[in-house]
């Protein structure tokens, strides 16, 4: 488990494919972000962070200085929730003491997660490469939003179709077996980012698979959604 601003988060991988020889280059960075302080925030940034995750129950939030688009999106492909949220902790800190910003901002969190489900079914099939989905928020209050996509090899989608078609009592227990388990395949990974949801779903609409190249990987089950 990684800490960040005192919230333990998963570590997962970190992949970009869109530009195919920076890989090894966002590794090192997400490494680099693994070794950063914790940030440190005041009582007050700390009540909010607690009210946010409380009010907000289908997001992860995170809380990080970051420098760049890459190294958001290397917090954000963390989150084991429905959406990842990164904030700038000095943008948790005016939330925590104006109410205008708090308002401004938890609106703008809920604005976006209605756009994102919309945007989720005009996807349609598209929607099962989906992998994450992120908002971030910056020092600047600049509202970012991205999408990490993974299309599955056939042997992993063969084991998320056995544990979806196991009985329905059983697939809590089946859902706590699969994790840890290690499923590998050829799979295709790209993320896209975006100013705003509609442009997110155009990128995604545009990506083109044919043109990233598939790669062996090794995935653990617990990151897939076992619903039917």
């Amino acid at each position: 488990m990684s800490k960040i601003a005192g919230y333990g988060v998963h570590q997962s991988g970190y992949y970009n494919n869109t530009v195919k020889d920076k890989q090894t280059k966002e590794t090192k960075k997400t490494d680099k972000n693994d070794k950063k302080e914790p940030v440190k925030l005041s009582a007050r940034a700390k009540k909010m962070l607690e009210e946010l995750k409380k009010t907000y129950r289908n997001m992860d939030f995170m809380v990080a200085d970051y420098e760049s688009e890459e190294e958001a999106a290397s917090y954000l492909s963390r989150g084991t929730k429905e959406y990842s949220v990164l904030i700038d902790p000095e943008t948790l800190e005016e939330m925590a003491s104006d109410e205008e910003a708090k308002a401004k901002y938890t609106g703008i969190l809920e604005d976006a997660v209605g756009q994102l489900k919309d945007m989720e079914k005009q996807l349609g099939d598209k929607k099962e490469d989906v992998k994450h989905l992120g908002i971030s928020i910056d020092k600047e209050g600049k509202v970012s939003y991205f999408a990490e996509l993974e299309k599955a090899g056939e042997r992993q989608k063969e084991f998320i179709e056995r544990t979806r078609e196991s009985k329905k009592e059983e697939r809590a227990a089946q859902a706590k077996k699969a994790e840890g388990k290690v499923s590998s395949g050829r799979t295709k990974t790209a993320r896209v980012e975006a100013d705003s949801v509609d442009e997110l779903l155009e990128k995604i609409n545009a990506l083109d698979w044919d043109q990233i190249k598939a790669e062996d990987k090794q995935t653990t089950g617990g990151r897939f959604d076992f619903s039917v």
